[in-house]
Formats: C-alpha cells, structure tokens, sequence
C-alpha cells in the first residue's frame, strides 16, 4: 500500500525566524504543535486502517478456501437425480438428506459472505468519512493562516507608513527650524559686522547640511526597516501558504489511494459472491451417478 512519509507531512523544527517584528513565537509554535498532533493522529489512523484492511484481505481468502471446500462437498454431496424411479426408498432419503445439508452449507456460506461484505463497506465508509474531515480541517487551517497572513502584512506596511510618515514629519520640522534659525540670523546680520555676518552664515549652512543629513539618514533607515519589514512578511506568508498547500495535497493523495485499494477489496467480494452458487446442471449430472453407485 503506498503511504505518504510521516515526516514529510509537517516540519519538526519553526520554519519561522525570530525577528522584533512579526509572528509571536509561542502562537505559531503552539499552532504548528496543534496541526503535528492532528497529523500523527491521521497517520495512526490511515496505518490502523491498512492493518484492517489487510485483515479483511485474509479474512477473505479463508472465506474463500472455505467456500472452495463446500463447493466440493456439494459436488460429492450432489444434487436431485434425474429421475428416482427404480430406486430404493433408502437411496431416496440419502438424496433428501444431501440436498438438504448441501441448501444449509450455502446459506451459510452465503450469509458469512454478505457478513463480510457488510464489515468491509461499513470500514471502507468509516475511514472515507474520516480522511473527508481531515482535508476539510485542513482546509479550513490554511484559508484561516491565509487571512491570519494577510492581517500581519497589513500590519507591517501600516507601521511602516508610520514610520515614513514620522520621518518625514522630522525632516520637515527640521527644515522649519532650519529656516526659521536662518531668517534670525540674517536679520541680526543686517546690524552686525560683516565678519560676524560671513562666519554665521558659514555656521548655519553647515548647521542646514547637517540637518538635511541627519534627516536623509533617518529617512533612509526608516526606508530600509520598512522594506524589510514588508519582505519578511511575504516571504513569511508564501512559505507559509506552500506549506499549508504541501499538506492539503499530501492529505488528498493518501485519501485517493485508500479509496482506490478498499474498492479492490470490494471487487473481490463481488467476484467470491458470484462463485457461490454451483452450476445447476453439473451438480444435477453429478447426483445422477451418485444415486447409480449407490
């Protein structure tokens, strides 16, 4: 029977890493810890119903070999003679016997059959059921880490318009003081000595460059922690929704392999019912030279 690797079906280790901003740690590790157990228990049971399944299959061989060895017992046994005219009234009460022995052997035969049947189309629906609620679980898993992912991305780009936007506020407000420090300076020029006047202006430019550096600085690194943010968050959610679609098919495939092996085994009864009944004319032949040897 073809069976999905256990470990394949979910990491053993965080696929996530550890950043400031982000997924918390315990949420996902208790949520990956939750979807493992769900798993191995699906694996426990997928192994519990191949075990029955390979139960049924022996089950049905035994049935098989004794419906063989009635099978000869009816030809042995005989059915209704040709005619029973000239025969003793002893021979005649051995026929009624064998026929009527021969009638009980495949009744039973036929309701241990049906039996079997029974158990395995009710285990076949038992198990179909339970891999349909799996997938279905599985389903709704990942729909609720695709939104779960879609909310921490919307997230990360709001703070990083926030951060933007502060920046940006920053440098404008440093501009604004930027010129307001050079319009005080350029008045008290106006009533100075120019010496005075040439080396302020060299201090405010200086003072401008550096406040436009600093505020370029700060734009470029809340530029950069903005970017990363975003690129973590998508590289996050697509390991995230391959993951989750890895698994869904995983589940899918295993579901399709059962269904498949459990119609075989439906098959086989089919085949083994159709094989219960004797051709009526050999059996007929067959007790016409039994009731002449006896």
């Amino acid at each position: 029977m073809g069976s999905v690797d256990d470990h394949d079906l979910l990491p053993m280790r965080s696929m996530f890493d550890i950043v400031r901003r982000g997924y918390d740690c315990a949420q996902v590790d208790y949520q990956l810890e939750q979807l493992r157990a769900d798993l191995q228990i699906a694996v426990a049971d997928r192994d519990a119903g191949a075990a029955q399944a390979a139960e049924l299959t022996r089950a049905l061989e035994a049935a098989r070999g004794d419906i063989d060895d009635l099978r000869a017992q009816l030809k042995r046994l005989a059915a209704p003679p040709t005619t029973v005219e000239g025969m003793s009234e002893r021979v005649a009460r051995m026929l009624r016997t064998a026929q009527n022995e021969a009638a009980e052997i495949n009744a039973k035969a036929t309701a241990a059959a049906a039996a079997i049947r029974a158990d395995v189309e009710s285990e076949a629906a038992a198990l179909r059921t339970r891999y349909e609620q799996m997938i279905g679980e599985a389903q709704r898993r990942r729909s609720a880490m695709e939104a779960e992912n879609e909310r921490a991305i919307a997230d990360t780009r709001r703070r990083s318009e926030e951060i933007l936007a502060l920046a940006q506020q920053r440098a404008e407000q440093l501009d604004a003081e930027s010129a307001a420090r050079r319009q005080q300076t350029e008045e008290d020029f106006d009533i100075t000595m120019s010496a005075r006047r040439r080396d302020a202006t060299r201090e405010l430019a200086q003072e401008e460059a550096n406040s436009k550096a600093e505020a370029k600085r700060r734009i470029d690194e809340a530029t950069d922690v903005a970017r990363r943010l975003v690129t973590e968050a998508d590289q996050t959610a697509v390991a995230r929704v391959q993951e989750a679609t890895r698994r869904v098919e995983a589940l899918r495939t295993l579901h399709h392999q059962l269904t498949g092996q459990l119609q075989s085994v439906s098959w086989k009864l089919d085949e083994a019912l159709q094989h219960l009944s004797p051709a009526p004319e050999e059996d007929h032949v067959r007790a016409g030279e039994r009731a002449q040897r006896g």
